[in-house]
């Protein structure tokens, strides 16, 4: 009798202390990365005050029995063993992983038999398992909050780098300008802008960083305040894109990065379009009379060397028609030959452009309709932006 007494005494004072134990192990702070260390330190302790079982092991079960993870402590016995605990407890109905498992199950085998002590021990082992599923839930609670302050910093991310996009449509005399623009993430890589030079150039740029997601959309940022240095006392767009590329170069090269870039300025006095590619998609010329992926040469991409060279092209806008920069996620169809992409692309536009039209607003209307359904069609992998132009001829605008 007095031994059981002080062994219940003895059981008293260890569980005092597992339960301060467990109170300061609450004020500590956890997560994934330092979850199994925290765990591994709690069974410790507890294999060491509940009279040292000969074999303690914790382990993290899915719904259908498959071990994600297990400690085990002591040498499990297959006989001469008085007396076995298991038990396990639910960590979330939600959830199946192996960082927040459906059961913590605890197994424990001791050489001593006191049937008086067993629900006194069973009610330790359930603290423990208590202890343990509360650790997990803390770090699925963090993370879940971290993620949160992760996914509203990325929404205002994409806010302002949204306003740094014009959604307004330019109007000139002869030309009228608009945007289309979805990223694959809550920010992205491209960027697409104009800006009146003078009252002779307008400079349209349409770029694609490599990767996307927050680097490149911080990348896209300093592509629009570069251009507006460079525009300062450059009008053509190949050497607009020299410039462009001294002054990016070396920040590119430290971040492994590069840019694709596609330079087109108007001018109004002679009524074309001068354009330079820096490894950029070559642009699409739809007219009555013409309908193609415009054939010009283009250089490397912005970053890839220090002292790049770029030619210009020229396009007499002859005619009524589109022009269509876009970047390469427009031709990301699932197909390896980006070349089929682009003839479909055309055979497409082209077919739009065709279909008898009110006004020169219901044109751009229906091009516009007609990528955003496409875009909401398919999974998309990559950033998407065209630049649409469409232009009159000389005649007409003379008439006007």
């Amino acid at each position: 009798m007095n031994h059981q007494l002080v062994k219940l005494m003895e059981l008293k004072q260890n569980y005092e202390y597992l339960v301060m134990t467990s109170n300061e192990q609450s004020k500590r702070q956890v997560n994934y990365e330092r979850l199994m260390p925290f765990i591994e330190e709690l069974v410790d302790t507890w294999f060491v005050k509940m009279d040292k079982p000969c074999f303690l092991s914790i382990t993290f079960e899915s719904a259908l029995g498959i071990v994600y993870f297990q400690i085990e402590r002591g040498s499990k016995e297959s006989g001469k063993v008085q007396r076995e605990v298991e038990e396990r407890i639910v960590v979330s109905e939600q959830c199946d992983t192996a960082q927040t498992p459906r059961y913590v199950r605890l197994f424990a085998q001791s050489n001593v038999n006191d049937r008086e002590l067993k629900e006194l021990e069973k009610s330790f082992y359930g603290l423990l398992l208590v202890n343990i599923r509360a650790l997990i839930l803390r770090c699925q609670q963090d993370q879940s909050s971290g993620q949160r302050e992760i996914e509203m910093e990325m929404k205002l991310a994409r806010r302002m780098q949204s306003m740094l996009i014009p959604t307004e449509e330019l109007q000139l005399t002869s030309l009228r300008t608009r945007m289309f623009y979805v990223p694959v993430d809550y920010v992205g890589g491209d960027y697409i802008d104009y800006r009146q030079i003078n009252d002779r150039y307008t400079c349209f740029i349409i770029a694609d960083v490599s990767g996307h997601g927050f680097l490149a959309s911080i990348w896209a940022t300093g592509i629009r305040i570069a251009v507006r240095q460079v525009l300062q006392s450059s009008y053509l767009p190949d050497e607009i894109l020299e410039r462009l590329n001294e002054l990016l170069y070396a920040d590119l090269m430290k971040t492994r990065s590069y840019i694709t870039m596609l330079v087109a300025v108007y001018d109004e006095v002679e009524h074309k379009i001068r354009f330079s590619r820096a490894g950029h998609p070559q642009p699409f010329y739809l007219s009555k009379s013409n309908q193609t992926v415009l054939a010009s040469k283009g250089g490397v991409g912005l970053g890839l060397s220090p002292d790049s060279k770029y030619q210009m092209e020229e396009v007499p806008l002859e005619e009524e028609g589109m022009l269509l920069l876009y970047t390469d996620g427009l031709l990301d169809t699932g197909r390896k030959e980006v070349l089929r992409g682009s003839r479909h692309w055309l055979e497409e536009l082209t077919s739009l452009l065709n279909m008898s039209s009110d006004s020169k607003q219901e044109s751009m209307n229906r091009v516009e309709s007609y990528l955003m359904e496409i875009t909401q069609q398919r999974q998309q992998t990559d950033d998407i932006s065209v630049l649409i132009l469409q232009f009159e001829p000389e005649e007409s605008i003379a008439l006007v």
